[in-house]
């Protein structure tokens, strides 16, 4: 794993998407463990860091494959409770149909069972101690940051380039206004470093004068 923050590290083998975890004592927290045939690394990577023992929650910015999808195997491996935005749920029973042709078309490829269950996320809950979950629909309904101390882990709520902030393609987007909505709210979280779900870590304050 890399040491990205204090008590922040990310995960160097998650496929996919970015995986992140938090640590605060004897307990961890993983933030978007990725697709799931980067399951089985993920969980090497844990142990060897000697952190899978210490996995309480899986906290899950949106319920896309690429970030959800090994979030059932680490579950099964560690009891975890699994955090996820309560909008986005439908998804995985298929009681809720996705917005775009390709988000359908995504809803092909499904997700495990989650054998503990799933704890569901209004926005405002503290999963985590010292992370607090934040409503950022858009690119699906029940898009969550997550945001501790200095640093928002954004998911795919929006996407930072050198220049500024910039919106994930139409094709793969939600609500396109709630989209340019929850942006806005991540540029004035007061957050110092963006962590997203594709790309590298970036300094917010520096994004956020540029946009």
């Amino acid at each position: 794993m890399e040491s990205v923050y204090p008590s922040v590290y990310r995960l160097r083998h998650s496929a996919g998407s970015n995986g992140y975890v938090v640590l605060d004592g004897a307990r961890a927290a993983v933030i978007d463990p990725g697709l799931p045939l980067g399951a089985n690394a993920v969980l090497r990577e844990l142990r060897g860091a000697a952190l899978l023992d210490k996995v309480t929650d899986i906290l899950v910015t949106h319920s896309d494959i690429d970030h959800i999808g090994a979030a059932p195997a680490l579950q099964a491996a560690t009891r975890a409770r699994v955090w996820l935005g309560r909008d986005d749920a439908g998804f995985l029973d298929g009681t809720r149909r996705a917005a775009t042709p390709f988000r359908r078309l995504l809803a092909y490829w499904p997700v495990s069972p989650f054998e503990h269950g799933l704890t569901l996320l209004d926005g405002g809950e503290e999963p985590f101690p010292g992370v607090r979950a934040v409503a950022t629909p858009g690119h699906t309904p029940g898009h969550m940051a997550f945001v501790f101390r200095e640093v928002v882990f954004a998911g795919d709520a929006v996407l930072g380039t050198s220049s500024g902030f910039r919106q994930l393609p139409g094709f793969i987007t939600s609500d396109r206004e709630r989209a340019r909505e929850s942006e806005r709210l991540i540029a004035e979280l007061g957050a110092r470093w963006f962590f997203p779900g594709h790309g590298r870590a970036r300094d917010l304050s520096s994004l956020t004068r540029r946009s």
